[in-house]
């Protein structure tokens, strides 16, 4: 019964004894393992001689440990250069991997919504705490000047602010044209055009232009927030911070959380008047309405309340976004992988709270009838 050229399995007709001959090594297992199958089928401890082996390697020896172990062979005439390497096989414990076990759907889905009920009431409570600790640090650091660290804030201030104008101005105009464009197509059927102007008003300075802006920071610099402590926390310098025995909170958190809160506000006015601006310049395009007469019927038409509604918004948006990019930044945790992750989870979890705050505000608002 020859398999290869260089093993071959014979089979002594009248004793029923089987002979190995060539190499039962790795390249020949998967073949030798065919053969012995075949050879004692239906039989237990046929007699395999195996004197006239020339090579066996781990894998050989394996085979012919798992046929002795199902008494299927009874291996005689072994070399003592093959005999050592045998028994080094027989003593290891080589047991198959266990099969994985089968989840009943049911089971699965329940054990994916308990997973997912400990994580986020896990995340809550760090965003408490992390909350906690940095109303302790500012109002510890409210006396003392130099605790603010004047120079940080304003490098903070340039970052996230000063470098966001365009980006944010760009926002703002387009969003106002969109908006503009479909009031038109929607109210023109009905010969009320002219309500573009309200529409376009009173959406942009209550809630598109402070909801877009927090959703844009907390995507340009809630991330780098979350970037820049979580770097320094790989490389250890916020330990050694710890080391020299200066706080990292006041140090990396306080400046970044003082600069966003001066600086989406004004960022939010900033988007008011270009989306007006854009508003204007849509509703001269569409409706042919001036510029002048534009922003008099905007004068006529919004509220001083509508105009503090957004800007009320937006410094707690900016101290929610501050919170969490700064949060998840410190807990990055030794790898490059770990700033990737938890920068991907501060952008979500801040435009999440952004949005349970402006609906809740709104709730507020709609009791106070303002």
């Amino acid at each position: 019964m020859a398999a290869t050229p260089e093993l071959q399995l014979q089979k002594n007709k009248d004793t029923g004894k089987l002979t190995l001959l060539g190499a039962l090594d790795l390249y020949h297992a998967q073949a030798a393992k065919k053969l012995l199958k075949k050879a004692v089928r239906g039989q237990q401890a046929v007699a395999l001689d195996v004197s006239k082996l020339d090579r066996l390697d781990t894998v050989g020896a394996l085979l012919l440990q798992q046929f002795e172990e199902k008494r299927a062979i009874r291996i005689e005439n072994m070399k003592p250069e093959h005999e050592g390497l045998f028994k080094l096989v027989a003593k290891a414990d080589i047991a198959p991997p266990p099969r994985e076990k089968k989840t009943n759907a049911l089971v699965a889905a329940v054990e994916g919504v308990g997973k997912k009920t400990y994580f986020s009431v896990r995340g809550g409570h760090d965003i408490v705490a992390f909350f906690g600790q940095a109303c302790v640090v500012m109002l510890k650091a409210l006396p003392f000047r130099k605790h603010w660290r004047i120079a940080d804030v304003s490098h903070h201030i340039q970052d996230t602010g000063i470098r966001a104008v365009p980006i944010i101005a760009l926002m703002a105009f387009m969003i106002a044209v969109v908006i503009a464009y479909q009031a038109v197509a929607q109210l023109r059927p009905m010969g009320a055009e002219h309500l573009t102007v309200n529409l376009v008003a009173i959406s942009v300075l209550r809630e598109m232009g402070v909801l877009l802006t927090a959703i844009m920071v907390a995507g340009r610099s809630g991330s780098a927030f979350t970037a820049e402590i979580g770097v320094m926390k790989v490389r250890e310098e916020v330990d050694a911070l710890r080391v020299i025995g200066i706080d990292p909170f006041e140090v990396l958190v306080l400046p970044r959380m003082v600069a966003l809160v001066i600086t989406l506000p004004l960022l939010t006015f900033i988007a008011d008047m270009t989306g007006l601006f854009g508003g204007g310049v849509m509703a001269n395009f569409l409706i042919n309405i001036p510029l002048p007469q534009y922003f008099d019927r905007v004068s006529q038409v919004v509220r001083w309340q509508d105009f503090c509604v957004g800007m009320i918004k937006a410094p707690v948006f900016a101290f929610l976004i501050a919170m969490v990019g700064c949060m998840h930044g410190m807990k990055v945790a030794g790898s490059a992988e770990s700033v990737g992750t938890e920068t991907t989870a501060a952008v979500v979890k801040s435009i999440f709270l952004v949005l349970v705050a402006d609906a809740v505000f709104s709730i507020v608002f709609d009791k106070m009838g303002i």
